[in-house]
């Protein structure tokens, strides 16, 4: 239900959007795993003949993440915490190794604490919302480094 309160909202907001362009464009495309808009206008060409197309293209307004980088992504809308408990030290932080299915943060949605887990092993490079911030279905947490932490042995 909540997926689909956020669609309506996303959906109310592009309509006001399109409204207050001019001209009207023919055709709006909007992505919502890398925030990809396209707006298309078509002109009337003078003398006849094809329509030309305009494409205004709007990239994602989060920087790439470099290939080598894991995304921890949110499963819901909720708000989203570092620690299980204010107070309480952060399940992660920049720098800690994760274990592939560690708790990292929780998303609370509907008075209900969601456990998010790491995909994969790895070191986290980057935690991206603060603490409390409201995250969306699919937007990125926390950045992992794929690998397993340098071991030291101990010749005996």
């Amino acid at each position: 239900m909540t997926t689909d309160k956020s669609l309506s909202h996303m959906i109310r907001e592009v309509r006001g959007m399109v409204a207050d362009l001019d001209p009207q464009p023919r055709r709006v495309r909007i992505r919502a795993g890398e925030y990809d808009l396209e707006i298309e206008w078509a002109e009337e060409p003078i003398g006849g003949g094809p329509r030309p197309e305009r494409v205004v293209k709007i990239d994602p307004a989060t920087p790439e993440v470099e290939s080598s980088t894991v995304a921890v992504e949110s499963p819901l809308v909720g708000h989203f915490f570092r620690s299980p408990e204010p107070g309480a030290d952060p399940f992660v932080a920049p720098g800690d190794y994760v274990e592939e299915g560690q708790v990292v943060a929780i998303v609370e949605a509907m008075k209900l604490m969601n456990r998010i887990t790491a995909p994969e092993a790895g070191r986290v490079v980057e935690i991206l919302p603060a603490d409390g911030e409201v995250v969306e279905y699919g937007q990125r947490l926390i950045l992992l480094e794929p690998g397993e932490p340098a071991r030291m042995e101990i010749a005996s």
